[in-house]
């Protein structure tokens, strides 16, 4: 069977399918909203295309030959079930609904939920958000994300950014019993021999630290017991004393604030340049992403 059907083929369709349920071309008419010239007309070349006739007309009625029943049985439930996608689609460019999937760094994750998601889904009840956690700079088209969530620094120029978080300095934390047992380091030249968790993005791990030394960026290695692919986690082995761990100071305000983690060699501190949302262009920005970004530009921080 030949399933390459060209646009000829279809044309027509939905107008005898308004004709053969209604039974009659006025009531075809007044349904699809042209005349029953029109509707006529457009059965009939219908018919021409196809080369059967589908319509029994007479001066009181219309009826199906068994050539149009055959076609109404097969073709009338896969066309009904085409407009209801095609509205389905429609819908998504009209209101605020359906799903919405945002690439998100793991380590963001949790602040862009208390941020963000719990007045956005209040007030869009229809919407549904997905925050996606990958440390990856993915496509987020083929990935099949509406929008994506990185550090401004590292979003392309090509795309649409907005500023989700402010810049921020990454500070160096340790629990207070750590501090105690290690020592504070004075400057970063210290922390080499210090235990250091070391946090694994993308399969990298990031064992070079960076500092501001005299105005000037400057790095240091460092190596500890323990590397793990989550910032949780590497914030919670902090806390129990298993090294010193170092990430922007928004993730652990709340433990600062708690006393569970101190921050030190604060003076050295270079800054997080902050998260952007982006996305690829504004022409093609649904609603759902719309109103996630007027939520954003709303509220910010």
């Amino acid at each position: 069977m030949n399933y390459t059907i060209g646009r000829s083929d279809l044309d027509g369709v939905v107008v005898f399918l308004a004709v053969a349920e209604e039974r009659g071309f006025r009531a075809a008419a007044k349904r699809l909203g042209i005349t029953p010239s029109a509707v006529s007309q457009a059965v009939r070349a219908f018919e021409k295309r196809i080369g059967v006739t589908l319509l029994a007309r007479t001066t009181r009625s219309v009826g199906l030959t068994e050539a149009g029943e055959r076609l109404l049985l097969q073709v009338g439930p896969a066309t009904q079930q085409m407009l209801q996608g095609i509205e389905s689609a429609r819908s998504l460019g009209h209101s605020v609904t359906g799903l919405l999937r945002i690439s998100v760094p793991k380590a963001s994750v949790q602040i862009l939920t208390e941020r963000y998601a719990v007045g956005l889904l209040a007030a869009y009840p229809q919407l549904q958000l997905e925050f996606v956690s990958d440390d990856r700079m993915i496509d987020i088209i083929a990935e099949g994300c509406d929008a994506g969530v990185r550090p401004r620094s590292v979003v392309h120029a090509d795309m649409v950014a907005v500023p989700l978080t402010p810049e921020e300095p990454q500070v160096v934390v340790g629990s207070p019993a750590f501090l105690a047992r290690y020592g504070r380091p004075a400057t970063p030249l210290d922390i080499r021999n210090i235990p250091c968790i070391t946090y694994k993005q993308a399969g990298i791990v990031l064992d070079e630290w960076a500092f501001n030394l005299g105005g000037e960026p400057f790095s240091i290695h460092v190596s500890g017991p323990l590397i793990l692919d989550d910032v949780a986690a590497c914030v919670h082995a902090a806390e129990q004393g298993v090294g010193l761990f170092r990430l922007p100071r928004s993730i652990v305000a709340r433990n600062i604030h708690a006393g569970t983690l101190e921050v030190t060699l604060s003076s050295f501190s270079i800054k997080f340049p902050g998260l952007a949302l982006y996305y690829p262009s504004r022409s093609s920005v649904l609603p759902k992403l719309r109103a996630f970004v007027d939520f954003v530009l709303a509220n910010k921080v």
